[in-house]
């Protein structure tokens, strides 16, 4: 009975550490307060747009103007949200970026849940889903 024992022992000692190799996902980025870039298959050019939640109100950088808009978060843990109408400039710009600006906030503005894995952000509703990178440390 004591080989047998000691083999087992042997095994569980041969994997332990591989279970100690094996790489973790990092903890995800909070919503709040993080800068989250919008992911484009095909990113237009300029300052790469992007979105910060806090307090109830969301702001950011569409590609071509300023937003800012109210939302509501549950707060039960569910990930659900809705965005309130939101708040744009009308400034002029490349039509390009013009064009990419106005199709994701068409999307943003009809999310209604989000998720998040680690510094990946995904907001989905009926007209569609965008993706979101959190922004590398130190931007505000």
């Amino acid at each position: 009975m004591k080989p047998i024992l000691a083999c087992v022992v042997l095994a569980i000692a041969a994997l332990l550490p591989g279970c100690a190799t094996q790489p973790k996902e990092p903890p995800p980025k909070p919503f709040a307060l993080t800068r989250w870039e919008v992911r484009f298959e095909k990113p237009p050019a300029g300052e790469k747009p992007w979105i910060r939640f806090a307090d109830g109100r969301m702001e950011g950088f569409g590609g071509c103007n300023r937003i800012a808009a109210r939302y509501v978060q549950d707060s039960v843990g569910a990930h659900a949200i809705a965005i309130g109408r939101l708040e744009t400039g009308r400034h002029a710009c490349d039509r390009s970026a013009q064009m990419a600006e106005e199709g994701w906030l068409s999307v943003l503005q009809m999310v209604s849940s989000y998720s998040i894995t680690g510094d990946s952000m995904t907001m989905t509703g009926s007209a569609g889903t965008v993706s979101f990178k959190a922004a590398g440390e130190g931007v505000k």
